[in-house]
């Protein structure tokens, strides 16, 4: 066995190399292909990346090619670094695991241990990990791991104290909602009320929806004596009754409004003013009456003295002696009270004003309108 660094030496090595035993090779020696399986063993030494290294590579190569040489290359560091690595070889590491099985009661495992403790772990998450890692979003952890910890028990009960704004929570994760999705969170939360009440209630209700939310209340029970809980349906301002209307009356009523404000697009009218247009009260009616707005003076709806439709109410004024309920009118033949509006016809709050007139004729309020 001969050595050399230098390619002139190499030369005069390998004419006498036919003569000398082979070295051993390694099952893992880098053989390259040789036409000659008789030409002798040149194990090549060197570093990667050096300019030696390709000098030397080159032609090894060169002769492998030619079946002169058996090239073999071995990797060899001249300067090792004394610094240890973290992986052995040559940039691999074998990492033989245990593969057995074994058997393990789980019964016995502690659960105040860090891996198993509910308050380091939530949903698979290592919360005291992410705390370490993420100081900034410790709130936001904090949130998180609450959050998954109470969805394992949607179905828990809840404290009453936790019911009581339910209802408004439930609204305002509604408009919390972006526009596109509103209806399906509300078909959502509707359907499956039992399973997101628990996350519901850690809803923040604003003080603006409640004050909102509060006020139509009160608004829908004074005039349609809805009290909160209750519901009704109305389309372009028309109540529709449930208990009445059937699917099929709805989506003709539908069909109906559909087309009045395809006549009205038609007639080049904008859209808000389409809105107050459809809001106006054009539902026939048993009335057999109508505002005269032609004269100038005053022209009287109804007459409580002298109109048939009053003839069974008393005409004494001892009437109004007997007891009653506070704020209730005494249904007297007599024009004691009177409605007088002056109107605009061109103003859009005539109508709302005209429909408290009708209310008070259609529900034989003793009261004389103009």
């Amino acid at each position: 066995m001969f050595m050399s660094c230098d390619t002139e030496s190499l030369k005069v090595m390998l004419d006498s190399a036919v003569e000398r035993p082979k070295p051993y090779l390694f099952k893992g020696d880098h053989r390259f292909p040789s036409a000659s399986p008789d030409a002798p063993v040149v194990i090549l030494y060197a570093e990667l990346g050096t300019k030696e290294f390709s000098r030397f590579h080159q032609l090894m190569l060169a002769k492998a090619n030619k079946g002169l040489i058996t090239y073999v290359l071995r990797h060899f560091l001249s300067n090792p670094s004394k610094g240890k690595v973290h992986l052995s070889g040559y940039g691999v590491e074998l990492a033989i695991k245990n593969q057995e099985y074994k058997a393990k009661d789980d019964t016995q495992v502690q659960t105040n241990s860090f891996i198993f403790s509910p308050l380091f772990t939530a949903g698979g998450f290592l919360f005291g990990k992410l705390k370490t890692i993420y100081p900034e979003l410790k709130e936001q952890l904090k949130e998180l791991r609450k959050h998954l910890i109470e969805s394992t028990n949607e179905m828990a009960p809840l404290k009453v104290w936790q019911m009581q704004d339910l209802s408004f929570q439930t609204a305002a994760r509604i408009l919390a909602a972006p526009s596109v999705d509103t209806l399906n969170v509300m078909r959502d939360l509707s359907q499956n009320f039992p399973t997101k009440a628990r996350s519901i209630t850690k809803t923040v209700v604003n003080s603006e929806i409640r004050k909102e939310i509060e006020e139509n209340q009160k608004y829908f029970k004074g005039t349609l004596g809805l009290q909160p809980g209750d519901s009704a349906l109305f389309i372009n301002g028309l109540h529709i009754d449930l208990d009445v209307q059937d699917i099929f009356s709805v989506f003709d009523l539908l069909r109906n409004e559909a087309r009045v404000m395809e006549g009205l697009r038609s007639l080049l009218i904008d859209t808000p003013y389409i809105h107050d247009i459809l809001k106006l009260n054009v539902q026939p009616s048993d009335s057999d009456y109508a505002v005269d707005i032609r004269n100038p003076g005053v022209n009287w709806i109804n007459n409580l003295e002298t109109d048939g439709r009053y003839a069974s109410w008393p005409s004494n004024v001892q009437e109004l002696l007997r007891p009653t309920f506070p704020g209730v009118i005494r249904q007297i033949r007599k024009n004691f009270h009177n409605l007088v509006m002056i109107l605009d016809p061109t103003h859009e709050n005539t109508a709302e004003l005209i429909s408290v007139a009708e209310m008070f004729y259609s529900n034989n309020i003793p009261l004389r309108s103009i």
